[in-house]
This record gives structure tokens, sequence and C-alpha cells, in this order.
């Protein structure tokens, strides 16, 4: 799928926002986490120009998001074939491919303000939280416009951003489920990683 083609089903998602249910348990630390992400975003995304915007929003994909764990995530059960040699050009190109998807997302809201409104621990490790845009004209398309930010904690209790999404869809399951598509449908490892490798140099080359 072409990076605008993801970047449309996330906006129309995002429009539609719908809260998750209500959280049995909250993580304040993780809402601080992210709360503070979106803050630091503010002035990039009110920047006047997109190339500022771009810039700014690649050094917070390169600060808070795990680029390595979230590559490999989507190839699904094919992570533990990829060999070395494939795994060395196939993770700078996912975050290159990645990080263009989550430039043109996020500068479609310049000048919006996300607060954070909740969260959900799916496990100590696994966290969802919840935040909404609270300047949006009453009842246009971005009026209580929802994104959800998915949160890994690690074993030493780092912080990172490892999804994001809106009425259930989220970018890095839509990823997970293109890729080991392509993967499956070019024989499978090594010679499908190698077919998806080449997708995404083509794609990036557009």
């Amino acid at each position: 799928m072409r990076i605008t083609s993801m970047v449309h089903r996330l906006g129309v998602a995002m429009i539609a926002g719908v809260m998750l249910t209500a959280p049995a348990l909250a993580d304040d630390e993780t809402e601080h986490f992210i709360q503070a992400v979106l803050d630091e975003a503010e002035p990039y995304l009110d920047a006047p120009d997109q190339e500022t915007q771009f810039d700014g929003i690649q050094q917070l994909v390169d600060k808070y998001v795990d680029m390595r764990r979230v590559g490999l995530f989507t190839l699904g059960k094919y992570a533990r074939r990829i060999t070395p040699e494939q795994k060395q050009v196939y993770l700078p190109l996912f975050k290159e491919y990645a990080t263009g998807i989550y430039q043109n997302s996020l500068s479609t809201y310049a000048g919006e303000r996300l607060k954070v409104t909740g969260s959900v621990d799916r496990s100590q490790r696994d966290i969802i939280v919840n935040s909404e845009i609270i300047n949006a004209a009453p009842g246009s398309q971005l009026d209580h416009m929802v994104v959800h930010w998915r949160v890994y904690r690690s074993r030493d209790g780092d912080l990172t951003i490892v999804d994001v999404g809106a009425d259930n869809i989220w970018l890095a399951i839509e990823q997970l489920e293109q890729f080991t598509s392509i993967i499956a449908n070019n024989g499978g490892p090594p010679a499908g990683i190698d077919a998806l490798i080449a997708d995404l140099k083509e794609q990036l080359a557009e």
C-alpha cells in the first residue's frame, strides 16, 4: 500500500475517531510521557511551512518512536527468518518509510491541540494512551477527534511509542498485514523479504 493510501485511511479513521472502552487501569506516567511529546510537537505543527513541520516531526520520531521494534513487528512470523544482511537493508528503509507516514499524517493537523484524556494498561509493558483535539471548531470534522498512542515500557522502565491509530486502525498493524502479505505472495523468506525490500525502495523513490 502506498504511503498516501495509508495516510488517507488513518485520516478517515481519525476523523471518525471513536474512544476505546473506558480503561479499568490508568497509567499516569505514560499519560505524562505522551502529553510531553504532544507539547513538544506543538511548535513544529504550528510552523508556517511544511518543510519545518516535516523536519520537526522527524526529530520527534527519531527521539520517541522505537523504529527497530516496530519494523521487526511488521514482519510478523517472518521476523525470525530475516537474514542479518536483509535486516541491515530493511530496517533503515522501514524507518524512512514509516517516518514519511508520520510526517504526512501529523502535519495534516497543523495548528490543532491534542490533550491526553486517559489510558489503559494492556499489560505492565503495553499501554494505550488516548488523546483528543481540544481546539477544533464545534461540529467540524476534527471536533472531538481521538488519536490513540501505543507505548512500550522496557524492563528498565524506558517509554517509547510503538504505534499510533484511531477507530481501531493502527499503523503498525496495517503495515504488518501488508508486509506479511507481500512476503507470502512472493514465496516466503528469503525471496519474499527481498520482494518487500524492493517494494519499499520503489515507494520511497516515488
